[in-house]
């Protein structure tokens, strides 16, 4: 007789606290690796004006936000964390809870709070696309430095504001640059601010101001005054001294809105500009950033470098698909795009444009190398910080006017040097100028404080303008005179509103990064050393630290306003020295180029057309990038 036949199968097992939320963390990651990139991809077409798709766009950042805000989503969080903790997981899950925490403070900073307030959001999003397709359309003019009257982009008006001899030239750059000012304000921006105040209050905030700072800063209005009131007062006199210089060399004349930033800057800019050809600026930023040892960790990178029609005012980064380590797959690269708003054949643009270049690769270099197990980690929303993210990118804005710099990489067509002189010549004005253009940054802020604490009854365009005239008045002492701050679309659209304040304790914190990193190390131009400490101590984290984190980490204090304070009181005279000793320092202890690259894919576009590409060496990427420059300066 056969024995009877047992049956094998165990009974399904329950799964453990660990495989569930390891389950819920993996798709956590991988939703919105999918919603992410969709509104990455909408934002780069938008922006570079390839598409006017405006409610596609609306649409996928309301699905982000109604992600990131899902108060479910943090609940289950907080579930699995409690569990977690209950099951006494092994230090191999540490990545795990550390991961769901990420996604914890991800929930929690963007947190909607109520189906109004989702309702609220949902307005909001309509309302800044249509705004934005409508300044899409609209078109400044100015008379350019030909004398012709032309279409121009913003950035075309502030560099002809900067540089045109012509006083009436600038002056229609100046009336152009105001009138969209007065356009914004007549065109639905003043009902978008109501909104705003309305979203905040109710998620419990007094106005938008304080809500947006809490949100994407962890900061109140007046832990961020007590900073900038300070800087204001550290800088006043300095500033006062450079514009009495100023009267004296050219007169009151000098300070007329649209006299100012030429009498600055302008008359510095003509015999430089053959040492600032565009043709090298995607050489010279590859050069500079792969002799720091910055690394893009396998990057996959889309750089559109030309200003054109359609395409977003200033400079910007947007990455589609975050960097980090995946629990499964190990590490996954990014896939970022950032912009330059060149104008090669206008004066004064060869320098301003690889500026934004190093701007933006400063962001991309941050963005590219976070290494945690969470794609939370790396992206540029709340819980990151503007003064974080923007401290990574003027960190490195900053390297074309660094005499080390000049003296390595200013060369014109013919391979000639820059000459000491002119880098002297370059030093000085720009350090008499220096207190003058870090005030500026005090602006848009204080103006954003104002414009969310005033009523709707009296916040109309007229009083709008009059208190940016009084602020500018204030921090700069030029009266009658907006800086044409509302000209600037920080303030004007939803995802950078609140965002223009981190542009100031970025340089900040860059002064002070920068006066640490010439202690420890001697000299920062190509010095392959750099990239690493910023890696290390500022980049691999993410948003799992904060500014003061690395900081501290890096130079072994918290952010400072005292780095930035003193560049602008230093006289022209003592910052020459201080200059002729990094060049010294730099000469004498320069190592050989590395012989690594970037380690990046790189594509060099104009809209939708590939112009260069390094997929066969770098030399022909920056060869075919010249030529084509070259093709767009004859056309």
């Amino acid at each position: 007789m056969s024995a009877p036949k047992i049956n094998k199968q165990c009974p399904p097992r329950e799964p453990t606290a660990v495989n569930s939320a390891q389950s819920f963390f993996d798709n956590l990651n991988q939703d919105y690796l999918s919603i992410h990139r969709r509104e990455g991809e909408l934002y780069w077409l938008t922006h570079t004006g390839q598409s006017d798709d405006h409610a596609a766009l609306a649409a996928a950042s309301l699905e982000r936000k109604l992600f990131t805000g899902d108060a479910s989503r943090l609940a289950q969080c907080k579930h699995h964390l409690a569990t977690l903790g209950a099951a006494a997981s092994a230090s191999s899950d540490d990545a795990l809870v550390n991961g769901l925490k990420g996604w914890v403070r991800v929930f929690e900073s963007n947190a909607t709070g109520s189906p109004h307030a989702e309702a609220l959001l949902k307005e909001l999003s309509e309302l800044n696309a249509d705004l934005y397709a409508r300044r899409q359309s609209y078109e400044l003019k100015h008379i350019d430095d030909s004398g012709a009257r032309v279409s121009a982009s913003p950035a075309a008006l502030r560099t002809n504001l900067a540089t045109n001899h012509d006083e009436d030239a600038r002056k229609s750059s100046h009336e152009a640059l105001h009138g969209l000012e007065r356009w914004v304000l007549e065109s639905g921006f003043l009902d978008i601010v109501s909104k705003r105040n309305a979203l905040a209050r109710e998620l419990g905030f007094d106005d938008f101001f304080e809500y947006r700072l809490h949100a994407r800063s962890g900061i109140t209005s007046k832990q961020l005054f007590a900073v900038f009131d300070q800087f204001e007062k550290m800088t006043r006199e300095s500033h006062r001294e450079s514009q009495r210089r100023l009267v004296q060399q050219h007169g009151a004349h000098a300070l007329l809105p649209h006299n100012l930033m030429y009498r600055l800057r302008g008359e510095m800019t003509g015999g430089d500009d053959q040492y600032f050809p565009f043709a090298k600026a995607l050489e010279r930023w590859s050069e500079s950033f792969r002799r720091m040892g910055v690394s893009y960790r396998g990057a996959r990178m889309e750089i559109d470098m030309l200003d054109r029609p359609g395409k977003f005012p200033t400079g910007f980064c947007v990455v589609l698909v975050p960097s980090y380590v995946d629990d499964a797959s190990g590490w996954m690269p990014a896939d970022i795009r950032f912009t330059s708003t060149a104008r090669p054949a206008q004066p004064g643009a060869g320098v301003k444009g690889l500026k934004v270049l190093f701007h933006e690769a400063g962001h991309a270099a941050h963005l590219a190398n976070v290494a945690r197990n969470s794609p939370c980690f790396a992206q540029e929303f709340a819980p990151t910080t503007p003064a974080f993210l923007e401290t990574q990118a003027k960190f490195f804005d900053a390297l074309p006017a660094d005499p080390c710099w000049l003296k390595r990489y200013a060369t014109d067509r013919d391979g000639n040097s820059m000459p000491d002189s002119m880098i002297r010549e370059r030093l000085e004005a720009h350090q008499m100028s220096l207190a003058h253009m870090e005030r500026r940054d005090l602006i848009p802020t204080y103006l954003e404080a104002a414009l969310y604490r005033m009523s709707d009854e009296e916040r109309t365009p007229d009083r709008v303008i009059a208190a940016a005239c009084a602020i500018t008045n204030d921090i700069l002492g030029v009266a009658d005179h907006t800086d044409h701050v509302l000209a600037m679309p920080h303030l004007v659209f939803h995802d950078i509103a609140v965002y223009y304040h981190g542009y100031l304790l970025a340089k900040m914190a860059a002064a002070q990064m920068r006066a640490y990193l010439t202690r420890r190390l001697g000299y920062i131009v190509d010095n392959p050393a750099v990239g690493a400490l910023l890696t290390e101590h500022c980049w691999k984290a993410g948003n799992s630290i904060t500014l003061d984190d690395a900081l501290v980490s890096l130079t072994g204090e918290p952010l400072s306003a005292g780095y930035l304070a003193e560049e602008c009181n230093r006289a022209p005279a003592d910052a020459w020295r201080i200059a002729g000793q990094a060049m010294r320092e730099f000469d004498l202890r320069s190592q050989a180029p590395s012989a690594e690259d970037l380690d990046a894919r790189i594509f060099v576009v104009h809209g939708e057309q590939c112009v260069a590409t390094n997929a066969v060496s770098a030399q022909s990427m920056f060869d075919d990038f010249e030529a084509w420059i070259g093709r767009q300066l004859r056309d």
